[in-house]
C-alpha cells in the first residue's frame, strides 16, 4: 500500500514537471511568430506553468504522507 502512494507521488511529481518543462518551452518561443513554431498566445502556458507548480507540490505531499506513514509503521514495529 506505501508503495503505491509513493509511486503514485512521484507519478505525480514527473507529470507536473514535464507539463512545467512544455509550458516553459512554449513560452520562451513566444517572439517567434505562430507560423515559425511560436505560440499563438501565451496564457495557456502560463496557465499551464502553474497548474504544473501545483502538480508538484501536491504529489509531493503525497510522497512525503507515504514516507510519514512508513516512519509511523517502521516505529511501531520496531
Amino acid at each position: 500500500m506505501i508503495s503505491s502512494v509513493m509511486n503514485t507521488g512521484v507519478y505525480g511529481i514527473a507529470r507536473g514537471t514535464d507539463m512545467l518543462n512544455r509550458s516553459a518551452d512554449q513560452i520562451s518561443k513566444a517572439n517567434i511568430p505562430p507560423e515559425e513554431g511560436g505560440p499563438e498566445e501565451l496564457v495557456t502556458p502560463i496557465v499551464e506553468q502553474n497548474l504544473g507548480k501545483i502538480q508538484v507540490q501536491a504529489s509531493a505531499k503525497v510522497v512525503q504522507a507515504g514516507s510519514d506513514m512508513l516512519g509511523t509503521l517502521i516505529d511501531i514495529k520496531v
